[in-house]
């Protein structure tokens, strides 16, 4: 069956396209499957959701409210069809394209992010709540559920969490506010023409840490490890004017907290794979990704932390 065929039951439902000239292209995804679709010559983005993701948190009316504010806003491309009960989406397609690392490493491209992450800092409630550590809570319990065997060492890495979580809640300072909490490099992208950023993938999107936000663009171009420290402060600088040693532990703490929210993501999502919930992604595995967090990023920022 042609990506055509396969497709057609799902954009035979978008509003105006039912007899419309339809060509489909898959181009990314892991947790969803997308595709440039175009249409009568004009290309928009279907996002086939996932299955089962409720076991992720994501829920699909909180992130429909969070697109369309972020795209009134001018950072979020336009909805264009939101398709129950399955919450497949269709917005229209943004001109622009990925950073990579050496590129983004720039204290003018850091600047920009951040001053887009400001913007999105600004916009209303979407309903939704992130909290990194109850979704860590919640995701191992998924992979225990599937019986993932879970590393020795686990607990200690969980003790690590409450001691970032208490000092979150001893700071008196104005932290929270809405989030984007998954501002991977894949998940925006960058218009040299008109120097601007488009942010995507608004699923954990919600009121959450300003810090998560900040510590995603230290690790935005997450296989390649953290931004250098003179950029992390140049980052800091910008979002707050003046930068104070408890800001950069609250930050360091959510950077921890941003591997092992992702370390638990992976056993989260093989354990669902193994228990067939979910497709298998061609050449990348949930366990092995997830390892090899636990063994290097998570364990060296849980000694900054504790140490």
């Amino acid at each position: 069956m042609s990506i055509q065929q396969e497709l057609n039951p799902i954009l035979s439902r978008v509003p105006g396209w039912e007899n419309a000239d339809i060509q489909a292209e898959r181009i990314s995804g892991l947790t969803n499957a997308n595709y440039c679709v175009t249409v009568n010559g004009e290309r928009f983005v279907l996002r086939v959701s996932g299955r089962n993701t409720k076991q992720l948190g994501i829920n699909r009316d909180h992130e429909v409210s969070a697109l369309k504010a972020a795209s009134a806003a001018g950072i979020a491309p336009e909805l264009v069809a939101y398709l129950l009960p399955e919450g497949h989406l269709v917005t229209h397609w943004v001109e622009g394209r990925h950073w990579e690392p050496v590129e983004f490493r720039t204290p003018e491209h850091v600047r920009l992010l951040t001053e887009i992450v400001q913007r999105l800092h600004a916009l209303p409630p979407s309903g939704a709540i992130f909290s990194p550590f109850r979704r860590v809570e919640s995701y191992i319990e998924v992979a225990h559920r599937y019986e993932v065997p879970l590393r020795d060492g686990l607990d200690s890495f969980v003790k690590t969490m409450k001691v970032v979580e208490a000092e979150q809640h001893n700071d008196q300072s104005d932290w929270q506010c809405f989030c984007h909490n998954d501002l991977v490099a894949v998940n925006y992208l960058y218009n040299e023409t008109r120097q601007s950023i488009t942010i995507l993938d608004w699923e954990f999107a919600g009121w959450g840490d300003i810090y998560y936000d900040l510590a995603t663009i230290v690790y935005t171009h997450d296989n390649e490890g953290p931004i250098p420290s003179d950029l992390e402060e140049l980052m800091l600088t910008c979002y707050f004017g003046e930068v104070t040693n408890k800001k950069r532990r609250r930050l360091q703490g959510m950077k921890y907290m941003l591997m092992l929210f992702t370390g638990a993501w992976g056993l989260a999502q093989h354990g669902m794979q193994q228990a067939g919930l979910i497709p298998a992604v061609e050449g990348f595995d949930y366990l092995e990704f997830a390892e090899y967090l636990f063994e290097h990023d998570i364990r060296q920022l849980q000694d900054t932390i504790t140490g």
